[in-house]
């Protein structure tokens, strides 16, 4: 296994795509919720293992053993756990405070795996069976 992508990488990548899931949010409203959830959803089985927010970061996802490319069912089951939180923000009333306080429990979880793990997985990456490298090296 490769070296573990670089952490500010991996950070500044998730925010390019979490703005591309508010670009779509706002662009195509009402639908584009749903549009920039699925967005999130199958982000890292589009171009070869990279978002958007990895390929301007020079990152990409990999399969665990083998390092192949991710298909669009190990991209959901690794991008699921980020997108629980956007979820909440359906519920009438208490969704938008849901979506702050579990969305701060879960995104404290995954920085934590990301940060504290050898490899670098976050929870998502351990479910999947992936993990992200650098193909860029600065």
């Amino acid at each position: 296994m490769n070296d573990k992508a670089n952490i500010l990488h991996r950070f500044i990548a998730k925010a390019i795509d979490l703005l591309i899931f508010c670009f779509l949010s706002e662009i195509f409203y009402p639908f584009g919720f749903i549009a920039g959830i699925m967005y999130i959803l199958i982000s890292d089985g589009l171009f070869d293992g990279e978002s958007l927010g990895k390929k301007v970061t020079g990152l990409k996802v990999v399969m665990t053993l083998g390092e192949k490319r991710p298909e669009f069912r190990e991209s959901i089951i690794r991008n699921s756990f980020l997108v629980i939180p956007l979820l909440f923000a359906f519920i009438p009333f208490i969704g938008y405070f849901l979506l702050v306080v579990v969305g701060i429990f879960i995104y404290s979880v995954e920085i934590y795996f990301t940060v504290k793990s050898p490899e670098g997985e976050r929870l998502g990456d351990r479910f999947a069976f992936t993990h992200v490298l650098d193909v860029k090296k600065p």
